[in-house]
């Protein structure tokens, strides 16, 4: 039979071994993602500018293991796992049509995007089912933000992954007008950098 203990914030009996009290929702060990690296999205975003976008790509690849460590079903990791292949040739396709056609560089760069779309959406989904089986927690994601940022949205979520765990809700509306601008300026941002990015290999 299981250990009991009183909750210590609310005093209901709680199996010891627990993570989260059923009855008041408290915590007793701090909300992570293990083994994952490079989760902070400043750090991010000035790697991935230096690289002319190639971080974003070689971040799902160093966080491969951490992220498969996380499914709960086989499904989940088919998924993830042909999509890791996917971003892997489509990738490879790019270098090649890098020095053979330069011109058909856009072409693979849109299909990186979908790719990364995908992947963003796979990985999310995976980190909402570990919190529901670790935490008992069923925390959300924007689907607008992960479409139009795919992986910036990502490596934003995991930074925030503890607060998102306690508190369960979106940090804004995203219907109000302040939110309606953000979105429009940082698509402008990031459909900017990718032109910067596609220019700066065809030209070179």
């Amino acid at each position: 039979m299981t250990e009991k203990i009183n909750c210590p914030f609310c005093g209901n009996l709680i199996d010891v071994n627990v993570i989260k009290c059923d009855y008041c929702g408290a915590l007793f060990q701090e909300p992570d993602l293990p083994g994952i690296k490079f989760k902070e999205i400043g750090p991010f975003l000035a790697i991935d500018l230096l690289t002319f976008g190639f971080f974003s790509t070689i971040w799902f690849f160093i966080n491969g293991k951490a992220i498969n460590n996380l499914v709960g079903g086989k499904p989940d990791g088919l998924k993830l796992n042909w999509l890791f292949l996917l971003l892997a040739v489509n990738g490879g396709f790019y270098l090649f049509f890098f020095y053979k056609q330069p011109a058909l560089l856009i072409i693979f760069s849109v299909v990186q995007c979908l790719i990364y779309i995908a992947l963003s959406y796979r990985v999310l989904r995976i980190i909402q089912k570990y919190t529901q089986r670790m935490y008992n927690s069923d925390i959300v994601f924007n689907p607008y933000y992960m479409v139009i940022f795919n992986i910036f949205y990502l490596i934003h979520y995991i930074e925030t992954y503890q607060n998102r765990v306690h508190h369960t809700h979106e940090y804004f509306d995203w219907k109000s007008p302040q939110a309606i601008f953000l979105l429009i300026l940082l698509v402008i941002i990031v459909c900017v950098f990718r032109f910067y990015n596609d220019m700066f290999w065809l030209i070179h």
